[in-house]
C-alpha cells in the first residue's frame, strides 16, 4: 500500500493557482501546503493585533478553499495545512463559512497547542537563551510578539483519526504536514524509526513545492521548462519508500540531482535532523532515477526523538528604514558611494541616534559584498541604504533625507518617487531556544 501526498504551497505567496494545476492534471490522495516561515510567525502577530479574527494565512481560503471544497470533498482529498498561523480557530471557522454557504458538509479538525506566549512567564528564563548566540532570554523578554512550540506529527495524525477532511495546524514543523497523513494510513508507531524518518524526508522534499521538481535548480537551469511547473507529489509506502513525481504534461523535471539539491536544503546536521517525533539520517537514503521525472529514495534510518521541542520566540527589535537611489553611468558606483557618504555625514551633522547602517549597491556587490570585482564601468547602480535604532524618530528624519540628493548630491538619479520617503518599519527579530516537553500540550479539536 502506498499514499500519495501532493503539495500545493511552499510559502506564504506562492502560486495561487497551485492547487488548481494539480487537481487538473493529478491524483493524489492527500493535499499538503506549508505557509509558515519563521518571520511569518511575528507578521501574522502583528495582523492579529490589528484585527482578533486575522492570524492566519488567508491564501489558503482564497485560493484553495473558496474555489475547491467541492472538487476536494468530491475526490476525498483530504487537506492539511499549517495555514492557521497563530490562529488556526478563526481560520477553521473561515473554511466552515465557506462551506455553509456552498451547502457542503465538511468536518475540520484543528492542532493548537503550539502558542507559548502565554506561557513564557511559566517557564525557567534560564533555560530559554538563544542557542545561536547564548544570549539571556532576559535581554528580550519585554519586547516578546509571540512565541511558539514547534509541534510534530502525531497531533496531525489524531486529528486525521477524528475522520475530518481539512486539517488546518499552528506551528508544526514542515515535514509533519506529509509525515502526519502517513502515521494515519500506514500505522507507524512512535518506536517505528526507519518509517517515521522516511515520513520526514518525504515531507522534506515536498515542503518546498516546486523547488523539487525544478524550480531554483542550480545545475541546467537553461533547460528547465519554468512555464506551469509541476507541484511534487510524494508516493509513500508503509515501508517507507519514497517516489517523487509530477504530474503529467507540467513544466519541470524530477531528476536525482533535483531531489539531492531539495533534500540538502536549510539543514544542520544531516545525520541528525531533529525533528518532535525522530531523528533522522539525511545521509542514509538510496537515491535513484526509476524513470523520467520519478525518483525513489529508500533505505533511509532514523533514530529516537529528541527530549525538547524547539521553539521560537518573535520580539521587536527596534525599527528599520530603507531608502533607494538609482544612479546611471557614467561613474555610477562612485556616485552611489558619494550619496552612501553623504547620508552618514547628516546623519552625524544631525546627531540622529542610529544604531547601524548599511549600503549595499545593487548591480555590483548586493550578492557578494566585499567579495565582488569591481569593473570599470556599470551602465547603473541602485544604492539601498539601511538603518536601524530603537528611536523610531531618528529614522523618521533619517528618511527626509534621500530625495533632497536629487539637487544636492551626484547627478543622473532617479527613483526618488517610489513609495515617497522611506519610512520606519518595526523589526521582528526571531529568537530560536528550546523548550521542555512538559511546556507543551498538543490539542486536536473537530468542528463538525
Amino acid at each position: 500500500m502506498s499514499v500519495r501526498i501532493a503539495n500545493a504551497a511552499g510559502f506564504w505567496g506562492d502560486y495561487p493557482d497551485a492547487t488548481a494545476r494539480l487537481l487538473e492534471a493529478g491524483e493524489f490522495d492527500y493535499l499538503q501546503l506549508e505557509y509558515l516561515a519563521e518571520v511569518t510567525m511575528g507578521v501574522l502577530a502583528r495582523l492579529q493585533a490589528s484585527d482578533p479574527q486575522r492570524g492566519y494565512a488567508n491564501d489558503f481560503v482564497r485560493f484553495v478553499v473558496e474555489p475547491h471544497l467541492e472538487e476536494l470533498l468530491d475526490r476525498e482529498i483530504r487537506v492539511v495545512t499549517n495555514a492557521g498561523g497563530i490562529n488556526p480557530e478563526a481560520c477553521a471557522q473561515q473554511v466552515r463559512d465557506i462551506a455553509a454557504g456552498k451547502d457542503l458538509n465538511v468536518t475540520v479538525a484543528t492542532v493548537t497547542g503550539d502558542s507559548l506566549t502565554d506561557a513564557l512567564s511559566e517557564i525557567d528564563s534560564t533555560t530559554l537563551q538563544n542557542l545561536d548566540t547564548g544570549a539571556s532570554f532576559e535581554t528580550i523578554v519585554d519586547d516578546v510578539v509571540t512565541a511558539v512550540a514547534y509541534l510534530g506529527a502525531f497531533p496531525v495524525a489524531e486529528a486525521l483519526e477524528t475522520g475530518a477532511d481539512i486539517i488546518i495546524t499552528g506551528r508544526v514543523v514542515d515535514p509533519a504536514l506529509t509525515l502526519g497523513p502517513l502515521i494515519h494510513e500506514h500505522g507507524w508507531t512512535r518506536e517505528d524509526y526507519d518509517r517515521l524518518a522516511s515520513g520526514v524526508v518525504a515531507g522534506h522534499l515536498i515542503e518546498c513545492g516546486t523547488q523539487v521538481t525544478g524550480g531554483n535548480f542550480l545545475g541546467d537551469w537553461q533547460s528547465i521548462d519554468f512555464e506551469n511547473l509541476g507541484y511534487p507529489i510524494a508516493d509513500v509506502t508503509s515501508a517507507g519508500n519514497i517516489t517523487v513525481t509530477k504530474p503529467p504534461g507540467t513544466g519541470g523535471r524530477v531528476t536525482t540531482e533535483t531531489v539531492a539539491e531539495q533534500l540538502i536544503y536549510e539543514i544542520g546536521d544531516p545525520t541528525a535532523y531533529t525533528t518532535p517525533d525522530v531523528t533522522a539520517d539525511f545521509t542514509s537514503p538510496t537515491v535513484s532515477q526509476v524513470r523520467e521525472n520519478a525518483v525513489r529514495l529508500s533505505d533511509i534510518t532514523g533514530t529516537e526523538r529528541p527530549e525538547q521541542y524547539k521553539a521560537t520566540i518573535h520580539y521587536q527589535n527596534g525599527y528599520k528604514l530603507n531608502g533607494k537611489l538609482l544612479y546611471s553611468r557614467p561613474d555610477a558606483l562612485e556616485k552611489a558611494r558619494k550619496a552612501t557618504a553623504l547620508l552618514e555625514q547628516r546623519i552625524n551633522a544631525l546627531e540622529l541616534d542610529i544604531e547601524a547602517t548599511n549600503a549595499e549597491y545593487v548591480g555590483h556587490d548586493a550578492t557578494h559584498g566585499p567579495a565582488a570585482p569591481e569593473r570599470e564601468e556599470y551602465n547603473e547602480i541602485l544604492l539601498r541604504f539601511a538603518a536601524r535604532s530603537h528611536d523610531k524618530d531618528a529614522l523618521r528624519r533619517l528618511g527626509m533625507e534621500f530625495a533632497p540628493l536629487s539637487m544636492a548630491g551626484p547627478p543622473s538619479v532617479t527613483g526618488l518617487t517610489d513609495g515617497g520617503r522611506p519610512r520606519p518599519q518595526p523589526i521582528i527579530d526571531t529568537w530560536p531556544t528550546l523548550v521542555s516537553r512538559k511546556n507543551v500540550t498538543p490539542e486536536v479539536t473537530v468542528y463538525a
